[in-house]
């Protein structure tokens, strides 16, 4: 990113870009070929290292391509079809929740412009749990079947629901010692 690298400000949607004209002057213009929210791609660059990983996003037709870190994640990659109808896009976005619409001929695997973060992301495609993997270093990815596809990510860390538990009850805990503590004063009186 430092080094104003389009490809990889593609892979992570960049739609408005701040530049600097000859005079020095900063003016904003739009990124046509940003890459999108999520995109299908043709196959993987497999690497054995997070440097190897980074490195290769200097050159990486990421549109077509994901750099896939074999040590961290082992699954079978393959060469993918995409026909001209294959699309993917995001049809509602909240900070804790993205669905998007799937529709592809053929099975695929898709990059999402989502930094990838394990724990507390549940994956589901048409309300079935699934997984999705780190590429392109930081980005989610995830292998779609063939047809018409709802996929969910929704934020679900184990903690908050922890959490929200234990405030429940000291919140019952508490309503039912004032409660008691009236009834006490009321019948003493």
């Amino acid at each position: 990113i430092s080094q104003n690298n389009i490809n990889v400000l593609n892979m992570f949607n960049t739609k408005y870009i701040i530049a600097q004209d000859e005079e020095g002057n900063l003016f904003p213009y739009v990124n046509p070929d940003a890459n999108g929210n999520a995109w299908f791609i043709k196959n993987f660059k497999e690497v054995a290292s997070a440097n190897e990983e980074i490195m290769v996003l200097d050159s990486l037709d990421n549109k077509n391509i994901a750099v896939l870190n074999k040590n961290d994640f082992e699954i079978e990659t393959r060469t993918y079809q995409i026909d001209s109808t294959a699309a993917i896009n995001l049809i509602e976005h909240k900070p804790n929740y993205l669905k998007y619409k799937s529709v592809n001929k053929n099975d695929g695997f898709v990059v999402f412009s989502e930094i990838y973060y394990p724990t507390g992301w549940k994956t589901s495609i048409n309300g079935k749990a699934a997984s999705h993997i780190r590429v392109n270093y930081v980005l989610r990815g995830m292998e779609i079947p063939a047809g018409e596809h709802i996929i969910e990510f929704k934020f679900e860390p184990e903690v908050i629901q922890t959490g929200s538990g234990i405030a429940l009850a000291s919140s019952i805990l508490v309503g039912l010692l004032l409660l008691g503590g009236l009834f006490y004063e009321f019948k003493k009186k």
